[in-house]
């Protein structure tokens, strides 16, 4: 015990001298002389596919660069970004350096916050990462720390730290459910800064009047003058023989809104619920040498991306016998004869992509259902100038030559029949594609992938 409370004693008196030879740090403001943010799209293309230099012209239309300053396309700030964005990379969207803030001071423990908000154009395509081509957007955002004494050096310029956070862009979609073709040759470059950038303030976002919904009670007396009103004309209507016209009152109630008005409030996720819920099935007759060999019942033929694909294969009047089937769920790029290396063959062979699949042994199956899902991660259809994604469905069937059952009968009797499966059977097989249409749509996958705070120190 005493040899303990010696060590004890002599390990607090050696650390508190080495704690009070060495004093804490005081906590220092910081000055940020400027911060910036920017919205930039490019796409990649596979050189051994595509002939490169059809996009010679492309670079002359490079992205937003500013010559001096600050700005986010180039100058002091852009020295030691990301290399994401190299010389291989063609423009499709870029916008100027927002400023989003300038000489800012921050107290030991205060926090700043700022929200950039900027409209996407219509006719961009969709974020796809494909074996032809490559589509990536970033917001890049960046932060000029102000020099001190300790970190300055004469005759050389201040630095800057920026970032490259990639997001993820779905196409657009109209009412009718078309989507634009983007032109691979005009690429969207604003060189007018069209963003909304903002201080947030938390007081102020919570005192921020909401809409407030109709109270119960005030939904009950609506409800009951417009019955009270239509008892009225049943009374009115069964006292007196001769029909009268029946005049309309109008009722806060049930005030329509004009359609104007209804497309203006309507997203792009609420266009593509509503095509895809309306979408009709379809029947496929699928046939070999004029033979059927199934008939083919899809739920839907649109789809967004998170969905399955859910469809019955019924046998009861086929001719050939199915042995076994399997079906996948695939996607493929396809790319333009004028700027095309390789035969539409080979670049459908390498840029496919099976997504989902379905085996199953259907000997005597009457009917069979199956389901496909969608990723949600996966890129919805689009189509550019010069590269387009298709989806479909892959049907592979071995089936039987002739219409022969795989079985002869070994004894056979009044009451009964016994049978015995051949030991070999001659089967062929084949295949086919049924297209589809898969439209974007964003997720909780999306909000998990792309949503996630990013954190970078401004050196």
């Amino acid at each position: 015990m005493d040899s303990i409370a010696s060590f004890r004693s002599s390990y607090q008196h050696n650390a508190a001298r080495r704690y009070s030879s060495s004093p804490l740090k005081k906590p220092v403001s910081e000055h940020l002389l400027c911060g910036f943010a920017q919205v930039v799209g490019s796409f990649v293309a596979d050189s051994s596919l595509i002939n490169l230099n059809e996009f010679g012209p492309l670079k002359h239309h490079t992205m937003y660069n500013p010559q001096g300053g600050f700005g986010g396309g180039g100058g002091l700030m852009m020295a030691q970004s990301d290399s994401s964005l190299d010389t291989r990379t063609l423009p499709v969207f870029s916008t100027p350096p927002s400023i989003l803030f300038v000489d800012l001071n921050l107290a030991p423990g205060e926090t700043k916050k700022y929200t950039y908000k900027m409209q996407l154009p219509n006719d961009i395509p969709p974020s796809h990462r494909g074996k032809a081509i490559r589509f990536n957007y970033y917001l890049v955002v960046g932060a000029q720390r102000a020099p001190t004494a300790a970190t300055a050096k004469p005759g050389l310029p201040t630095q800057g730290q920026v970032v490259q956070i990639r997001f993820r862009v779905l196409n657009h979609v109209s009412e009718d459910g078309s989507r634009p073709i983007y032109d691979l040759m005009n690429p969207v470059v604003r060189y007018k800064d069209e963003a909304v950038v903002d201080e947030y303030n938390a007081t102020k976002a919570e005192e921020k009047p909401m809409k407030q919904p109709k109270k119960p009670a005030q939904q009950i007396e609506e409800r009951k003058a417009f019955m009270d009103y239509v008892n009225e004309l049943f009374e009115n209507s069964t006292q007196n023989h001769t029909i009268h016209e029946i005049t309309r009152r109008e009722s806060d109630a049930y005030e329509e809104r004009s359609a104007d008005e209804q497309i203006l409030d309507k997203s792009c996720s609420q266009v593509v619920s509503r095509i895809t819920h309306r979408s009709r099935k379809a029947m496929y007759d699928i046939c070999k040498n004029n033979q059927r060999v199934a008939k083919l019942h899809l739920i839907k033929t649109a789809h967004r991306l998170g969905e399955p694909v859910i469809g019955v294969l019924d046998f009861s009047e086929a001719i050939l016998s199915t042995y076994k089937i399997s079906i996948f769920l695939e996607s493929c790029e396809s790319v333009e004869d004028t700027i095309s290396l390789r035969t539409p063959q080979h670049i459908s062979r390498v840029s496919r992509k099976t997504h989902s699949d379905f085996h199953s042994f259907c000997l005597d199956n009457r009917r069979l259902s199956f389901s496909l899902p969608i990723p949600a991660t996966a890129s919805p259809e689009f189509q550019t100038t010069g590269v387009s994604l298709k989806y479909f469905l892959k049907f592979e069937f071995i089936t039987s030559i002739d219409n022969q059952p795989p079985f002869i009968p070994i004894i056979k009797d009044e009451k009964h029949i016994h049978h015995q499966c051949l030991q070999d059977i001659e089967v062929s097989t084949f295949d086919c594609q049924i297209p589809l249409t898969i439209y974007g749509s964003p997720g909780g996958v999306d909000r998990a992938l792309y949503g996630r705070p990013h954190t970078f120190r401004v050196q």
